[in-house]
């Protein structure tokens, strides 16, 4: 049961993005980028938005106490 809703997410996957057409090694690249750009992202995300968010309340306390 798990393993068909996952085969069948996979091939949502695959179908909406235009991987079936693809071979198995191109398949590889382009998940390795978009694992590689998510990888990016939630690095940036963990380092970078608390302080962007603690500048941000800042700020905002600023303008709500002027």
């Amino acid at each position: 049961m798990v393993f068909q809703s996952l085969k069948k997410l996979n091939y949502r996957y695959e179908v909406t993005t235009g991987l079936y057409m693809l071979e198995s090694w191109e398949k590889y690249i382009v998940n390795g980028v978009i694992c590689a750009g998510f990888a990016l992202l939630t690095y940036t995300a963990i380092n970078h938005l608390p302080t962007h968010s603690a500048s941000f309340m800042n700020q905002l306390s600023d303008y709500a106490t002027s």
